[in-house]
């Protein structure tokens, strides 16, 4: 009695309709890819694909209308493209340096790859950006076609990575390896006993979509442990599948800190 407590962490809500979604058992494969018609002459069925891609992807950072104003890009430096301005391309506007950009991503730039996304998508999102966005943009010819099935083989098919559930990804482990088991099942206990109040946890469970996946994730690779630099990169390189928010791409180098350091000790 006659003590009085204050709450050192900064108030967060917490998301009590956070639902956690199982990701479903996929096998490898390769992806039909696309026919030359695609590249050349867009349908409006094409079109409509790329803007739908683009305003769940894309548009939180380069804006609905493609001019680098999105509301997630606001702290980026530098900011995300404006489609609308031939200046300043990192690779070049044209189809196939467009195609390496979401193949490979940008990192330094905090542009995430796309390469898991299926080719017909990524030829329509382009599509979408180049006939709505974009200045004079060329239609392709014979020849940059030959130069993207040089380097990508467009026209020729796409392997895409197979998936697990965590529930599956979790009794694999405890077959291989036992004390990531272990680990995996004490870190999901901690997270869910100590995400109201740490914040080192808190600023985690924003940052993921799936968190079992992301910590499954975690506990199999570690070498997200020699750095910030190190996470963010092997994050980034695999956040379709990995249970991270594109969101951590932009975070506060202060939050990003604390919840690397509380990462790290926990696993």
């Amino acid at each position: 009695m006659g003590k009085i407590y204050q709450n050192s962490l900064p108030a967060r809500l917490f998301d009590s309709s956070y639902i956690v979604k199982d990701y479903p058992i996929a096998e490898p494969k390769v992806v039909k890819a696309v026919d030359e018609a695609m590249l050349k002459n867009p349908t409006p069925q094409l079109i409509a694909l790329g803007k739908e891609k683009f305003n769940t992807l894309c548009a939180a950072c380069h804006g609905a209308d493609g001019k680098g104003d999105g509301a997630a890009g606001a702290a980026m430096n530098p900011k995300p493209r404006n489609f609308h301005s031939n200046e300043g391309w990192t690779n070049g506007p044209d189809f196939l340096n467009m195609w390496k950009t979401l193949q490979e991503g940008i990192p330094s730039k905090g542009m995430a790859a796309y390469g898991v996304l299926p080719a017909e998508e990524r030829v329509a999102m382009i599509q979408y950006i180049r006939t709505t966005f974009m200045q004079n943009a060329e239609k392709l010819t014979d020849a940059d076609i030959k130069k993207l099935d040089d380097q990508y083989q467009i026209t020729k098919g796409n392997s895409q990575p197979g998936t697990i559930p965590v529930s599956g990804a979790i009794a694999r482990i405890t077959k291989e390896n036992d004390e990531n088991a272990k680990k995996l099942a004490s870190a999901i206990s901690a997270l869910e006993k100590n995400v109201k109040n740490d914040e080192g946890a808190n600023l985690f469970y924003h940052s993921v979509v799936d968190y079992k996946t992301a910590l499954s994730f975690l506990v199999e690779n570690q070498s997200w442990k020699d750095g910030k630099d190190a996470f963010v990169k092997m994050v980034n390189k695999n956040i379709d599948v990995n249970g991270f928010k594109y969101k951590l791409l932009t975070m506060d180098d202060n939050d990003l800190e604390k919840m690397f350091s509380w990462l790290k000790a926990l696993l």
